[in-house]
């Protein structure tokens, strides 16, 4: 591990906007309906505190919940962050900016059927609106992949966002198939629900959410704490224990192999490790020495990522010691991919709305500066209330406790409503409706 990065490759670089990036309003139509989508999931949560927290997946209205965590804001705001962070991390445009544009709208359709018809248990909504938002998420995924392709920049960081959109095309397959028996279409395939169900679950928040999360790592950890010169050999290695924890998993869960389900606990536990690692030579070059709120977010997602590696591998060695799987899956969702996205958006948005609209000189316009559109400590509180509730919410899925499960929602609640107020004062809704008018 002492290959080191040369500080134009992955250092600061040129921040979140280039000549290759598509217009402010392509990602931040999906970040907006990504915090719609967080503020809804709030106010859900607040009523459905006890089932979500004790995780009694097989309720309607939790499988609504959830997506609307999921699909709904995670994945939202998400693309919006990837359509823009990847014209800068591999120097390429997208391959289709007009379809980046018009599926955001077969999406928003999708997402605003399927969810209801979750909670409802509606089965043709979920046909109808299942097929809606598959296709649309197969899309921003074949349209990513197809982008990807064309980069004559390679890597690691390459390597893990390529990864991440093919699990995700694997993840809506499940997705579908799982639709399809349960309609009774494909009752043959009945007896495999639920390994298809685990696949389905372990590619979308492990294949997915936390492969981008690794790989963009490498790009915006530097870049915000001004880091140049680190050792990067690290980052091979968590490339191949992410893929061997992600597969070992999916293949236990279809073999009932116990040895399997060990493996990729160890797997996922050298991941942690690996990854801290990595995090903990680019920060050990920053220039900028004072760690910002936003990155301390993310630094406590990754601690969180760790003791969550270790909660799956005691659950795969000894699972009389837990509750089953349900705060290994609260932690992971709320606690690493939830925290990381919002610790990182208080640095993202800004950055991208401050370099469209204020970068350039207006005479006789006072200068704005980031500054003047958030001050990035607010971020502190609202991000230790989230990473507080986070814990709490998964011990009290471990130890079945209503009493921290309200514990848990109420900070998750209040830190969900002033993180949407605040990044919606930042995007300032009439100045982003207006370069949306007439753009589509």
């Amino acid at each position: 591990m002492q290959e080191v990065a040369d500080g134009r490759a992955v250092g600061a670089g040129s921040g979140v906007n280039t000549s290759q990036s598509p217009p402010i309003h392509v990602p931040l139509r999906y970040m907006l309906m990504g915090l719609i989508c967080f503020g809804l999931f709030a106010v859900d949560l607040a009523l459905q505190a006890r089932p979500f927290a004790l995780f009694d997946a097989g309720l309607p209205a939790i499988v609504g919940l959830t997506h609307l965590l999921t699909l709904g804001a995670l994945l939202s705001f998400v693309m919006g962050a990837v359509y823009q962070l990847s014209t800068v991390a591999f120097l390429m445009p997208l391959a289709s900016e007009r379809v980046a544009r018009w599926n955001f709208w077969l999406y928003a359709v999708g997402i605003a059927g399927l969810i209801p018809s979750m909670m409802a248990w509606w089965r043709w909504g979920l046909a109808v609106f299942g097929a809606v938002t598959v296709l649309a998420v197969a899309v921003y995924a074949a349209l990513m992949v197809v982008s990807l392709a064309r980069t004559h920049v390679r890597g690691p960081m390459h390597d893990f966002v390529l990864s991440a959109h093919i699990h995700l095309l694997l993840a809506i397959t499940a997705a579908a198939l799982l639709l399809l028996i349960d309609g009774g279409a494909l009752p043959s395939l009945s007896a495999w629900f639920a390994p298809l169900l685990a696949t389905h679950i372990l590619l979308a928040a492990g294949g997915y959410f936390l492969f981008l999360i690794l790989g963009f790592s490498y790009k915006l950890l530097p870049m915000f704490t001004l880091s140049h010169g680190f050792a990067t050999g690290g980052q091979v290695w968590a490339l191949r224990l992410a893929h061997a924890s992600l597969w070992l998993l999916m293949v236990a869960a279809w073999s009932g192999v116990w040895f399997l389900w060990v493996l990729g606990g160890v797997a996922a536990a050298a991941l942690a490790g690996v990854q801290g690692w990595n995090i903990a030579q680019i920060i050990k070059k920053r220039m900028r020495k004072k760690v910002e709120a936003p990155i301390q977010g993310v630094l406590a997602a990754a601690v969180t990522y760790g003791l969550w590696a270790l909660l799956l591998l005691l659950q795969t060695v000894w699972p009389p010691a837990g509750t089953g799987w349900k705060p290994v899956v609260q932690l992971e969702l709320m606690g690493v991919v939830a925290l990381t996205v919002m610790g990182f958006a208080y640095k993202i948005v800004p950055f991208l709305v401050w370099t469209q609209r204020y970068s350039k000189p207006r005479p006789g316009a006072k200068r704005v500066l980031i500054a003047d559109l958030i001050q990035v400590e607010r971020a502190r509180p609202v991000l230790a209330a989230f990473v507080l509730g986070a814990w709490g919410m998964a011990a009290a899925a471990w130890a079945q406790s209503p009493v921290v499960a309200w514990f848990g929602t109420a900070l998750i609640w209040l830190a969900l409503w002033v993180f949407c107020g605040q990044m919606l004062r930042v995007m300032d809704l009439r100045k982003t409706v207006k370069e949306w008018t007439g753009r589509d």
